[in-house]
């Protein structure tokens, strides 16, 4: 596992700094690395309740040192520290709340029943600390009965990548159950766009339908991402042209996959073969759209949903959308209405979904306002 070694300072009236639990009890040069740092393991007043965090011996040494002070204790103070030791090179951004919470709490306890000082109670320790090693390195969190009425719970909360930046022609996708989706916590805002949210409205539709900011539609989104109930796909139209994705080879073995894929492209009342629908993806190619491959194949027939088959093959990435990306060659040079307005776009860095948003047109309106234009270019990517 991650941490290599939890265990329980104090500072001892006779003997100084000690360690009197350790989980596991035989990790080697633990005590070597000890004796080198003890001092900031049992450490002075300054740090007190503050992170510490040392390296010794191969070791990365984290704890958080407490101290009471109360007359009943040896040298009126008891000084205390739960410590867990990583390795030299870990990143230990994560368990760092975690240690923090673990020595206020047990300050806590302490102040309130005599937890650590006790015999009674302090002979449960060990198993404390053996819990907590074991649990957090299975699955990152822990549950700490204390006595009768109450209980620690310790977890570590993975920090969250920055959210993608959204744009008007992105579409918006569950890739959640509908269950998952009604159970969730949503404030009213979210509940306002969520109608709205099907997979084929983009971003300025939503905002538009659902009569939200564009902004804070954006912002709703970027939060429906970030916890994983959301991806981004582009626009349908049956112009699109796709191409099938290396993954595409999954569908030949994964049964969990082949089952969401039959139920999610199924027409109403059909259940296509998984056969024909893997055919149907490896058929999709440079030059043939959407419309063209439904005049080819009866899809019907098939059982297949040709807007939700397209959906879904984005979703779970198993096709690419080739898009356009046109490039005026002569930027200095006019260009007739409605792409002169957005001209400083046509530098083949911006697809045509984002161009046909921004003009409120579809592609084939795009196409035949450029097809006579010279100057412009057009390269798929």
């Amino acid at each position: 596992g991650v941490i290599k070694c939890i265990f329980f300072s104090e500072f001892h009236h006779i003997s100084g700094p000690i360690i009197s639990h350790q989980v596991p009890d035989d990790l080697p040069l633990l005590k070597d690395a000890f004796d080198a740092v003890h001092d900031l393991i049992i450490t002075k007043q300054a740090l007190y309740d503050r992170l510490v965090s040392v390296d010794a011996l191969g070791y990365r040494i984290v704890g958080s040192p407490r101290s009471i002070e109360n007359k009943k204790y040896p040298r009126n103070a008891f000084i205390f520290n739960f410590v867990f030791v990583f390795e030299v090179n870990t990143d230990t951004t994560l368990f760092e709340p975690v240690i923090l919470k673990l020595g206020a709490a047990f300050k806590t306890y302490e102040l309130e029943s005599s937890f650590l000082s006790q015999e009674e109670s302090r002979s449960k320790l060990q198993s404390i600390l053996c819990s907590v090693f074991k649990d957090f390195n299975r699955c990152g969190c822990c549950t700490i009965p204390i006595d009768e009425t109450k209980s620690l719970h310790l977890k570590i909360t993975p920090s969250l990548p920055d959210p993608p930046t959204i744009q008007d022609h992105h579409v918006p996708i569950f890739t959640c159950s509908q269950e998952d989706i009604d159970s969730a916590p949503w404030d009213l805002t979210i509940q306002q766009i969520l109608p709205y949210v099907n997979g084929f409205n983009h971003v300025k539709k939503i905002a538009e339908e659902s009569e939200v900011d564009n902004e804070i539609v954006k912002v709703c989104i970027q939060h429906l991402i970030l916890y994983a109930f959301v991806k981004l796909i582009t626009i349908f139209q049956y112009s699109n042209v796709y191409t099938a994705e290396p993954k595409i080879k999954l569908l030949l073995d994964d049964k969990v996959l082949q089952k969401e894929c039959i139920e999610y492209v199924a027409l109403q009342g059909s259940v296509p073969k998984i056969g024909a629908v893997f055919r149907l993806y490896c058929s999709l190619e440079a030059g043939l759209n959407v419309k063209d491959l439904c005049n080819r194949v009866d899809m019907k027939s098939e059982g297949v949903n040709e807007r939700t088959f397209i959906q879904y093959g984005l979703m779970r990435g198993l096709i690419h959308h080739l898009q356009k990306y046109p490039v005026f060659l002569r930027p200095d040079d006019s260009l007739p209405s409605p792409l002169d307005s957005i001209k400083s776009y046509l530098d083949g860095s911006h697809c045509y979904d984002e161009l046909c948003c921004k003009l409120g047109i579809s592609g084939q309106e795009l196409d035949k306002s450029i097809e006579d234009i010279q100057s412009i270019i057009v390269c798929w990517k």
